[in-house]
């Protein structure tokens, strides 16, 4: 593959792998816009299936005009490749994951889940009113912007109820901590299948844990099916708690009736809040959607159907266990195996290039999330930490994210002014940036810092000026003699950020 796509996209960075294919950063040099690029993986059994999935994902979202779905402008092969790979031009959304945020920040407040609910809930009903279920959401498909919105990528395994399906009746496509009972017994997902997903996200968001993860994605799916979601703490209001139990009902028929039903009950709840993006997790020029299910190594594999819950509870308890069957049935033929000791131990990546540690885990079968961080200690690009840790036992969905020093440090006018010179430079050099020394004339605080010259993220080995305040000079009076001139003092701007003027003196 040329890093020239058909004459008109420069490949750029890679920005996340998964089982289906590869998503690039671009550069349409056709239209000069940045865009992503999600190109198939060569080779395997399930190739074909693929490259329709791919057609169809470009097809399905393609169709979709809305601000909170990440919009798809082409879908074409490379022509400069042999095996004329198939690619998505989609659009290139600035900002990071809900995924992302709930592993920083680990719980999110009622208002905040709202915002979100809300705004994914008007995207669905777009999806919805097109007859496209989305059927794979979860936070790492939902991307939050710097203006606070959300936006709604990876159709990849989105299902239109007016094509042919790209799978047998049975096949279980999804993530298992976000997949719907239905889906999880092989049925045929719907509208409410996607606010069910919607309704365990929020409960990941309030909670701070993923509320059905076992220990396999087969124990994970099965909880899905006769696990009770866990209750919400009384610091989620009443109203928050009760559209979450709702929207998580096992049974479709007691879920809300339609997304924009839930957007509507998510913005009743109260005022809504923007989405706090914690500092530590800097917004990179853009973040493209990323490929992240699990492909069956073989063709759909046909399970035979779950018979309809019926109301009575354990009827519906014994139908559920029957399901339960077919699950491990479904899951043990594509292929899936519970996290144990077999599986692949995460490699140690900690400092080395991001570009070969992203290739040791690619190689090592792991989807790679890269964060920026601003750190003194490290060179440019250096891998400063991974989670989870090296030699963990494979995440349940194989995903190892890893920070990446940015070769900037953050310096903060206040957290130097009022120290000594001597601490304060040596803070500074700690930092890695080059030290001067200016003075300031001024009574107050003889001897510390006043001032800097520059503050905010500055690139490692940058020179920084501290003003230091220094008594006054004054001159001792001197009777006139015949022929001096009298002394006389002057004085300039120091132009530094919380200092005053530069103070000189001199005496004849």
């Amino acid at each position: 593959m040329s890093t020239l796509v058909n004459e008109r996209y420069e490949l750029d960075d890679v920005l996340g792998s998964g089982g289906m294919g590869r998503v690039y950063r671009a550069r349409d040099t056709r239209l000069s816009r940045t865009v992503a690029i999600k190109l198939l993986h060569n080779g395997g059994p399930s190739e074909d299936v693929s490259r329709l999935r791919m057609k169809s994902e470009a097809q399905l979202a393609g169709a979709l005009h809305h601000p909170g779905i990440a919009q798809i402008f082409d879908y074409d092969e490379d022509r400069s490749s042999d095996d004329r790979n198939p690619f998505i031009v989609m659009q290139y959304v600035s900002g990071v994951s809900l995924a992302e945020v709930i592993r920083e920040r680990g719980v999110i407040s009622p208002s905040e889940v709202m915002s979100i609910v809300a705004q994914v809930a008007d995207a669905l009903d777009s999806a919805h009113r097109a007859g496209i279920i989305h059927r794979d959401l979860k936070p790492a498909n939902i991307m939050l912007t710097p203006d606070s919105r959300t936006v709604l990528v990876d159709f990849g395994i989105a299902l239109s109820e007016t094509s042919e399906p790209l799978t047998a009746t049975g096949t279980i496509l999804g993530t298992a901590d976000y997949v719907s009972p239905e889906q999880a017994s092989g049925r045929t997902a719907t509208g409410r299948s996607d606010l069910y997903s919607l309704g365990v996200v929020a409960h990941h968001c309030l909670s701070g844990q993923s509320p059905f993860r076992r220990n396999s994605h087969i124990a994970t799916a099965l909880a899905h099916l006769h696990d009770d979601v866990p209750p919400l703490g009384e610091e989620v209001p009443p109203d928050v708690r009760a559209l979450v139990e709702a929207l998580t009902a096992k049974n479709p028929a007691d879920r809300p009736a339609s997304a924009d039903v839930v957007a509507d009950m998510a913005s009743a709840t109260g005022p809504l809040s923007p989405v706090d993006i914690p500092t530590t997790l800097t917004i990179p020029a853009a973040h493209a959607p990323v490929v992240k299910v699990a492909e069956p190594e073989g063709p759909a594999t046909a399970v035979a159907p779950v018979t309809p819950e019926a109301p009575d509870r354990s009827r519906r308890r014994a139908l559920l266990l029957g399901a339960a069957g077919v699950v491990v049935a479904a899951l043990a033929l594509m292929g899936v195996q519970a996290v144990g000791a077999d599986d692949t131990a995460v490699p140690g990546v900690v400092g080395m290039d991001a570009a070969d540690a992203a290739r040791t885990l690619r190689d090592a079968d792991f989807t790679v999330e890269k964060r920026s961080v601003d750190v003194a200690d490290a060179d440019p690009n250096q891998v400063t930490k991974q989670s989870p840790a090296k030699g963990s036992d494979a995440p349940t969905n194989k995903v190892v994210t890893i920070s990446v020093a940015s070769g900037k440090v953050r310096v903060a006018a206040d957290d130097v002014i009022g120290m000594s010179y001597s601490k304060a430079s040596a803070a500074m050099e700690r930092l890695g940036l080059v030290v001067k020394r200016d003075t300031v004339a001024q009574s107050a605080g003889v001897g510390t810092v006043v001032g800097v010259d520059r503050s905010g993220r500055l690139s490692s080995g940058s020179t920084i000026t501290l003003a230091v305040a220094v008594a006054p000079t004054v001159a001792a009076p001197v009777a006139p003699q015949s022929g001096v001139v009298g002394g006389d003092s002057g004085g300039g701007d120091g132009k530094v950020k919380g200092g005053g003027g530069k103070g000189k003196s001199k005496a004849g």
